[in-house]
């Protein structure tokens, strides 16, 4: 197999980030049209020259150096790259899971092989010195199901608030009195996952108490209300997955004694019916795969399945 680097001073690497020739971007492209419109193609040409600006780039690789101190890790190593092989190319960089350093995985964010595990032998040379076990693809949901080697990271969900499942009316939105009520409220929730789903927990962040503070000076954090009592928070705000613009859920969070009755379906239902300027703009959001219950939430509330982001296992599984 036959390896090459592109630099990023190069014209034609330039267009190879921006052209049609990824074939791994023809679901998003189609799923693009499908939300936007003639505007589509458009965004994902603009995301894919962003990541295509980062191949060699001395500083968003610094940032990553300063942090880590790797051994045996030059700087440049944590910048992107573009890869040519016999079987194919991509551009991917390294990413770092839950920023832990001892979880390192390649993100291959477009590639154009037609062969899996040829793309794995290629991962695996570019960026042996990080020893990893994993790459992640972007995919239509389910597309490489049944592969030993393939491992949901999560899944990505959205719909127009206009198409969102109508509120049921059992629970209200309230601002919370205090920030610090809100997170209190996070802390509690996140522990108690700790302790009955480490495997979710390891894989989730809980929102930070300033981001909390923040949210709720700028109106992006309600509490949930029953009858009158505080049950869970939500919080959204203006976001992107990527090339996917819209209002992004960025904490949901309902106390354990009210969990598995719906509640955040109707909230999130709620949300889109009484506080969505635009009704039009998309809910989106990002689900981990050990987070089976907000993934029957997405679902019961109207906000589709659409892409999944698999890892693929690099070494140790036959095939």
């Amino acid at each position: 197999m036959q390896l090459g680097r592109f630099g990023l001073g190069s014209d034609d690497a330039r267009r190879v980030g921006i052209g049609d020739r990824w074939a791994s971007l023809n679901d998003q492209r189609a799923l693009a049209d499908e939300l936007f419109g003639s505007s589509g193609q458009g965004r994902i040409s603009e995301w894919l020259s962003e990541q295509t600006d980062l191949v060699d780039d001395a500083d968003f690789a610094r940032e990553f150096a300063e942090h880590l101190k790797l051994p045996g890790i030059a700087a440049a190593d944590y910048a992107h790259r573009i890869v040519g092989t016999t079987h194919g190319e991509l551009l991917g960089g390294i990413r770092f899971y839950g920023r832990d350093s001892a979880r390192p995985f390649v993100d291959v964010l477009a590639h154009s092989f037609d062969d899996i595990d040829a793309l794995k032998r290629c991962v695996g040379w570019e960026w042996s010195n990080f020893s990893i076990r994993y790459l992640r693809l972007r995919t239509r949901p389910g597309l490489l199901a049944g592969r030993p080697d393939v491992i949901l990271d999560r899944t990505i969900h959205l719909a127009r608030y206009r198409e969102m499942t109508p509120s049921d009316g059992r629970v209200a939105l309230d601002r919370f009195d205090t920030a610090d009520e809100a997170i209190d409220l996070v802390a509690a929730r996140y522990r108690r996952v700790a302790e009955t789903d480490p495997d979710l927990f390891a894989n989730i962040r809980q929102a930070d108490p300033d981001d909390l503070r923040d949210w709720h000076t700028i109106d992006h954090l309600r509490a949930i209300r029953l009858h009158g009592r505080t049950i869970g928070a939500l919080a959204i705000a203006p976001g992107a997955i990527d090339w996917i613009i819209g209002d992004e859920i960025i904490e949901e969070v309902v106390s354990a004694e009210h969990a598995g009755h719906g509640y955040a379906v109707s909230a999130q239902c709620l949300w889109a019916q009484t506080m969505a300027a635009d009704a039009d703009r998309l809910l989106i959001g990002t689900i981990d795969r050990h987070n089976h219950p907000s993934r029957g939430t997405a679902h019961r509330a109207g906000r589709a399945r659409v892409l999944d982001d698999i890892f693929v296992i690099t070494q140790g599984v036959a095939g």
